[in-house]
């Protein structure tokens, strides 16, 4: 009886069939959490292994890359524009991740080694126990009955390796099945955030009006400390004390910064949380591009790109202050190919939606009503929840779903 080797052999794939198993585990790699929050990793992992498999392993070199993966002008300087050597970097530390994920149900692995651009194929091979037969049935035994019976071990061998494959795929799906059902719905919300080893780094909106990007070498105490620096509001103090909460209880390390003091190499590929919109310009500037966004200006609104003309979600702000009764809110999580990573939005129109977004993501109460109005699998998917919250004595009253997006 054929038994599994647990070690992976090196495996050169020849037939349709086997090129098929690693165009596979491509692209199982390749829609993981790992990889498709990029565009540049994925496009140069793909075109590696696919040219590897047409035999063209030879010709991946760094330049031919650069111009054939990244748009480099064919004579780019490649030490001075190293992205090619900083992109195989990365691909090779999340093909890692993923491997140390998902070793126990990988039958083939790809891999990007070291100071090479050709990848290398590994494959699980099964191995039986051989018995030696007695000289005289070793002699008795016909040539075309050996082939027949190596045939025989082949197919066995095939059988296993599919069955194997077929019964590790159905239990790493079952367990994560079983996995998602013990989350709460907190959990499931934060999962993504939580599998980086880096600290989450919490972005906060400033409310002057006059700010001011980053302060000086030559910037006073007393500037620093009284100035148009720093202005957080208390619905924005609220929110940041209600979320970082929330990372403190599941015992998760934070930063916080506010967004004129946020760099784009600050938020750069790891988990990021955004509170507040208008006065958050990492909001303003990450919401943009998905189906409900920020517009601001005397009025300021959750517009709806599928439907540009609604405009009920909005605050004109020039009206007086005792006049607001009601504030909007959104709540999406997903992944920004900019940051390359998880992003958190916790946001309102006005300051009363950022409180009450914030209570929303810090309640199980209202995560759990969120689930259940949610699709299956949406903990594994982007999301976005729109809320409103009434004014109520120049308070934030309880966020209520309006509706929600899941792609």
């Amino acid at each position: 009886m054929p038994k599994l080797n647990p070690t992976l052999a090196p495996w050169t794939p020849v037939t349709p069939e086997e090129q098929e198993l690693v165009l596979a585990e491509l692209e199982a790699i390749l829609s993981s959490y790992h990889f498709r929050g990029s565009k540049r990793y994925p496009g140069l992992l793909r075109y590696v292994v696919k040219a590897a498999l047409e035999g063209r392993a030879g010709d991946l070199k760094e330049r031919t890359l650069g111009v054939e993966v990244f748009g480099r002008d064919p004579q780019y300087d490649t030490n001075t524009d190293p992205v090619v050597r900083i992109s195989a970097g990365e691909v090779r530390k999340r093909i890692a991740q993923y491997y140390h994920e998902n070793q126990e149900t990988a039958r083939v692995r790809i891999e990007l080694p070291m100071g090479s651009y050709a990848p290398e194929f590994l494959l699980s091979e099964p191995e039986t126990a051989s018995v030696e037969p007695h000289p005289q049935e070793r002699a008795s035994v016909a040539p075309a009955a050996g082939a027949a019976r190596r045939f025989s071990w082949r197919l066995v061998w095939l059988g296993v390796m599919f069955l194997l494959l077929a019964a590790g795929g159905f239990a790493a799906y079952f367990y994560r099945q079983a996995a998602a059902a013990k989350m709460t719905p907190a959990e499931k919300l934060l999962a993504p955030l939580f599998k980086s080893q880096r600290p989450i780094l919490i972005v906060i909106g400033t409310s002057h009006p006059n700010k001011v990007p980053r302060e000086t070498a030559q910037t006073s105490f007393g500037e620093h400390t009284t100035g148009p620096y720093h202005h957080v509001s208390l619905a924005t103090a609220i929110a940041l004390a209600n979320v970082s909460g929330i990372l403190r209880q599941n015992g998760r390390a934070y930063e916080v910064k506010e967004d004129t003091e946020a760099t784009l190499t600050d938020i750069r590929s790891r988990s990021l949380i955004l509170i507040g919109a208008s006065n958050n310009m990492w909001t303003m500037r990450l919401v943009d591009p998905l189906r409900y966004r920020f517009l601001k200006d005397t009025v300021i609104q959750i517009q709806d790109t599928k439907n540009p003309q609604r405009s009920d979600w909005s605050i004109d702000f020039s009206m007086p202050f005792s006049q607001v009764t009601r504030d909007y809110a959104m709540v999406a999580r997903f992944h920004n190919a900019t940051t390359e990573g998880p992003v958190l939005v916790v946001a309102g129109v006005g300051p009363y939606g950022t409180e009450a977004a914030s209570e929303f993501v810090a309640s199980a109460a209202y995560l759990e009503q969120m689930q259940q109005k949610m699709p299956a699998g949406w903990e594994n998917k982007d999301f976005q929840v729109i809320l409103k919250s009434d004014v109520i004595d120049s308070k934030a009253g309880p966020p209520v779903m309006v509706t929600e997006t899941v792609w």
